[in-house]
Formats: structure tokens, C-alpha cells, sequence
């Protein structure tokens, strides 16, 4: 192997350690986070911490829609939730559980467009198709076993974002 080709590769397996190794931390340091972000988001390996203490995630949340459809009617058509999926479903639907569940972020603006359309797409042959798509979050906080006792959670709702659905959206 030529000298240059060995450093290259050296120089890559270096950095890639050293990304793994800045990446695994539970606390994120902001430089990194810059440079290392993009890199493992593109390779498929970003990872994050909120299953785990010390702040693990806390509310339970989904993402649904609210369609309107040219006769009127409105309709909810929600992503696939496992918490309502039998096992066989679960399995082949497990991964919408991160798309919906981050989907409502700001940050992800950019896909709320195309996740309006794809809902739009549900009611195509339908006899009145859809006119506009609301994507709605609902989330309650998670709430502490409190000796035994269960308490309802309180549930809210935000619409975060309404697509007006146009003619070509449905092809």
C-alpha cells in the first residue's frame, strides 16, 4: 500500500475513534457536537442519550393528522404506534416510533412538508380526496408510580403544522 493511502486510512480510523469516543459521552460538548454531528448523521450512527439517567424522556407522545377532505369530512390518520400494534406489526413497524416521535421538533421542519403529502397520498382514491393535512402532537407527561396508585395522565394537543394540499401532491 502507498505511504499516502496509509496515512489516509490511519488519519480516517483515527478520527473515526476519536468521533466514537466524543459521541458516547452522556454529556455533549458543543464543538464536537458540531463537527461530528453531520458526520455520524450521514454514516447512519448518531445515538443519543434520553432512554438514560440522569434525564431520561419524560412524556409519552405521538403524532397524528387531521384530515380534511374536499367533501368536508375530517378524518385522523395517525403513524403506526406501537402501543397499539400487535407483535408481527411492531416489528415491521418499529421504525416510525423515531420518525413521529421527533417529527414535531423545529428542527425538522423541513420534512413537515413531505410528511403532510405522504398523509395526503392515504386518501387518494378515496371518493373525496384530501384538501388540507394538520399534523397534530399529543404527549402527557410521565408521571411516577406514586405508591401503587395510578393516575390518569393529562393529555395535550398542538397542530404544528397545516399543508394545504394541492392537486400534483396526490400523483
Amino acid at each position: 500500500m502507498n505511504s499516502w493511502k496509509r496515512r489516509l486510512t490511519t488519519l480516517f480510523i483515527a478520527f473515526h475513534l476519536l468521533a466514537i469516543a466524543l459521541w458516547v459521552l452522556p454529556f455533549r460538548p458543543p464543538l464536537p457536537q458540531r463537527w461530528i454531528g453531520p458526520y455520524f448523521s450521514l454514516m447512519g450512527l448518531s445515538q443519543d442519550w434520553s432512554l438514560f439517567a440522569p434525564d431520561p424522556i419524560s412524556a409519552n407522545s405521538f403524532v397524528d393528522a387531521q384530515v380534511v377532505l374536499q367533501s368536508g369530512e375530517v378524518r385522523t390518520w395517525s403513524f403506526p404506534r406501537l402501543d397499539v400494534l400487535d407483535l408481527p406489526q411492531r416489528y415491521s413497524k418499529a421504525r416510525y416510533r423515531k420518525y413521529s416521535g421527533w417529527l414535531y421538533r423545529e428542527q425538522f421542519a423541513y420534512a413537515w412538508p413531505d410528511a403532510a403529502r405522504y398523509v395526503a397520498r392515504q386518501f387518494k382514491d378515496s371518493a373525496a380526496p384530501a384538501r388540507s393535512v394538520s399534523l397534530a402532537r399529543h404527549w402527557a407527561r410521565t408521571l411516577p408510580i406514586n405508591a401503587g396508585h395510578y393516575v390518569q395522565p393529562v393529555w395535550h394537543t398542538q397542530i404544528f403544522f397545516t399543508y394545504p394540499v394541492e392537486p400534483g401532491d396526490l400523483q
